[in-house]
């Protein structure tokens, strides 16, 4: 198992689909809805880069499975690695001009993720470029070392939350014997792009993230990103937060099916390892979800 092969080819490819995305970021796009509601944006970019990337994957590695956002899932039963590809995540930022998106693909090996890259239109050079890693490899930009936020404590600092994170979170007040700047949080900002924020948390800008109910897609490649720059990846489990160590199949929300990786999708909190500490002691699910929202976590969570 060479790591830094895997990697280096990832990155290779997110550098050629990232020249495709700046080509069409610069076009008029046609903006389409996907799903039974017609609600879910997607690109003819969308589908053009997955369609790039899963050729040429399957070109450099045919014994690997492949899962992407777009079409449909493509791994052998003895597949022991499985790429994950996110073609741009924050499609709705892409179609709109709006330079917060991403192209992501991570690779898991029995369910836990091994190497992975994001290529982003705007880096901490200003530039666009690739964040990388491989387990055990450390997080970068391009050739620049990235590490998670170093800040004291959470005054002055941003944190991703999505919208609606009250109806899915509860925050407890802290105790009066915790001193006033342990008691501060980030300030919330939504960029409608997980990538985006991950490779964000990653390089410190945001001191930490939360994600109510990502696809597997969204965080295959980020999660270790993030762990890589230091930071902690937490999801939620057994009425508590614990270490996020592997995707596992799940079965699907609605209806019957065999539990598959595509259908993954739990809670995840990741950043800087001291801001982690402080958000876990006051943050937890919600008591009281409205109906519609618990039962679609209580289906994810089974």
């Amino acid at each position: 198992m060479n790591l830094e092969e895997f990697e280096a080819k990832a990155v290779e490819l997110a550098q050629e689909a990232g020249v495709k995305a700046m080509q069409a970021f610069r076009s008029t796009l046609v903006l389409e809805f996907k799903g039974k509601k017609k609600d879910s944006p997607v690109t003819a970019l969308d589908r053009d880069v997955e369609t790039f990337l899963r050729t040429e994957l399957r070109k450099a590695f045919p014994g690997h499975g492949l899962l992407g956002e777009e079409h449909a899932d493509d791994i052998a039963a003895d597949a022991s690695f499985v790429w994950v590809i996110d073609p741009i995540d924050g499609t709705m930022n892409f179609a709109s001009g709006l330079p917060l998106f991403g192209i992501s693909i991570g690779l898991l090996h029995d369910g836990a993720p091994v190497a992975g890259c994001i290529w982003v239109p705007v880096g901490p050079t200003l530039g666009p470029g690739v964040y990388h890693t491989h387990a055990g490899g450390g997080a970068w930009f391009d050739d620049l070392p990235v590490r998670v936020s170093k800040a004291e404590d959470e005054r002055g600092q941003i944190m991703a939350l999505p919208g609606g994170y009250l109806r899915a979170f509860r925050f407890r007040r802290p105790g009066r014997d915790v001193p006033r700047p342990a008691r501060a949080l980030p300030d919330p900002r939504t960029t409608g792009s997980c990538t985006a924020e991950l490779v964000l948390i990653a390089s410190g800008a945001l001191r930490a993230g939360v994600f109510i109910k990502p696809s597997i897609w969204d965080v295959a490649a980020g999660a270790l990103i993030v762990r890589e720059a230091g930071g902690s990846v937490l999801t939620w489990m057994d009425k508590q937060w614990l270490d996020f160590e592997r995707f596992e199949p799940a079965a699907p929300s609605r209806g019957k099916g065999e539990p598959t990786l595509r259908n993954w999708g739990r809670p995840l909190l990741m950043g800087a390892p001291d801001a982690i500490e402080r958000l876990t002691a006051r943050m937890a699910w919600h008591p009281r979800l409205p109906r519609p929202l618990q039962k679609l976590i209580d289906d994810t969570m089974s």
